[in-house]
């Protein structure tokens, strides 16, 4: 039984590995049988694979000094991660953890998975070396492997397991469950009522201003798609050269969307060091030839100031949809002023600490010099979340959060001892 746990595992981890690199492998192959560009060759498919799948688990890519088109070009590091290929892999990895969740042998089963990961990112990083590109070979090995093996846990843990048939549930998992749970029963009383709700609330809030901006994004290319195919027309691509820059373009799109809610807080993003993008105006200097770079709102908008309330609404709103969530917060809490400054502080922090997270995330270098600072400034869009989201979220959490009424018993327990 445990060598089928170790098998499981090691299947899994092949389905997440199949899901990664061997998705990208074969469009790159069917690009380059189809295409036959020059230089290009079996090996370089298979290196330019391997550094996409590294680079989407947040693996740098360092490029060294050389010549392109005959100008010479500094040594400098891509690090920007494409959420959307990242997502990907990602869900593949927790789905992967869900699917092992009712093995008898767990640790067998995640021993199996892990060595197999860890086995492949090693064989890919090495895969990758070329003199022009390479990757660190610890962060080429050790990051997939760090963040397949947390997610796999996870996946592992969190839910009712799959019991698989004629299989007991591991004690394994239990006791990792029972450990995070001994946790959340040691938190003070104060912080205990808040954790549900303020979760809710706060990521239903940075929930809402990805749909804005996805919508936003929506509009922005739709209104400059002449822009947007004179670009795809200047790079003079073929069938799978514009399919290859299109895919491209959707693996970054969630990158856009986390770029557009920095917006929305009013903090803006830089396409370049010393540009900026932001509600009150837009400052840009030579972008790269990327379609979707036509979206970017140009010059001065004088109603761009108006999209600062979104957070402040979203806040709002989530805050008043979460009353039903806030039983044991309205039992705990005496009186409703500390109850809507707790909760409105929770769901403060909880919202900046996400979009810290998207912020840090969607943003990078992506080239040489100014192109090296890409994306927006995650204290300063953390700091402005948790101010906006925090005043909208206290005023509103006087209704979800107020006391629905004294606690009767409680006072006839008072006036007895008294």
């Amino acid at each position: 039984m445990r060598i089928k746990a170790i098998g499981q595992g090691a299947l899994q981890a092949s389905f997440v590995i199949a899901v990664g690199f061997v998705g990208i492998f074969i469009l790159n192959l069917l690009v380059w049988l189809v295409e036959q560009t020059h230089g290009s060759s079996f090996k370089t498919v298979t290196q330019t694979s391997a550094r996409i799948w590294l680079n989407a688990q947040g693996v740098p890519l360092h490029f060294n000094a050389g010549h392109v088109a005959g100008l010479a070009v500094p040594e400098y590091v891509f690090d920007l991660i494409p959420l959307g290929f990242a997502l990907l892999i990602g869900w593949s990895m927790y789905r992967a953890g869900r699917r092992l969740s009712g093995e008898s042998y767990l640790g067998f089963a995640w021993a199996g998975a892990i060595v197999l990961y860890l086995a492949i990112a090693t064989t890919l990083t090495s895969a990758s070396y070329a003199k022009s590109i390479h990757v660190l070979d610890w962060q080429g090995v050790f990051i997939p492997t760090a963040l397949f093996s947390a997610l796999l846990i996870i996946g592992s843990v969190v839910g009712e397991p799959l019991y698989v048939e004629n299989q007991n549930p591991s004690a394994l998992r239990d006791r990792v469950r029972d450990y995070f749970m001994a946790l959340k029963d040691k938190l003070p009383w104060a912080i205990k009522p808040l954790i549900a709700p303020a979760l809710r609330a706060g990521t239903g809030v940075v929930l809402a201003m990805s749909a804005v901006s996805a919508i936003l994004v929506s509009l922005m290319l739709l209104l400059n798609w002449v822009e947007v195919v004179r670009l795809y027309q200047s790079l003079q691509l073929s069938f799978f050269g514009t399919l290859t820059v299109s895919f491209g373009q959707l693996a970054l799109m969630p990158n856009v969307i986390a770029l557009a809610n920095s917006w929305l807080t009013g903090v803006g993003f830089s396409v370049g060091e010393g540009s900026m993008v932001s509600p009150l105006g837009t400052e840009l200097g030579p972008l790269p030839a990327i379609p979707m770079l036509a979206a970017l709102p140009v010059g001065a908008n004088s109603f761009g100031i108006v999209f600062i309330l979104v957070p402040l609404l979203c806040a709002f709103g989530a805050t008043l949809l979460i009353k039903s969530h806030t039983a044991e917060l309205r039992f705990a809490y005496a009186s409703a002023t500390s109850a809507a400054i707790a909760l409105g502080v929770a769901i403060g922090f909880v919202a900046a600490i996400e979009m810290w997270i998207l912020a840090d995330f969607s943003g990078g270098s992506i080239g040489p010099g100014r192109m090296a600072v890409v994306g927006a400034n995650p204290w300063l869009v953390a700091g402005v979340t948790f101010v906006e989201v925090t005043v909208a979220s206290v005023l509103a959490a006087f209704f979800s959060a107020r006391p629905d009424a004294a606690d009767a018993e409680l006072i006839q327990r008072t006036r007895r001892i008294k």
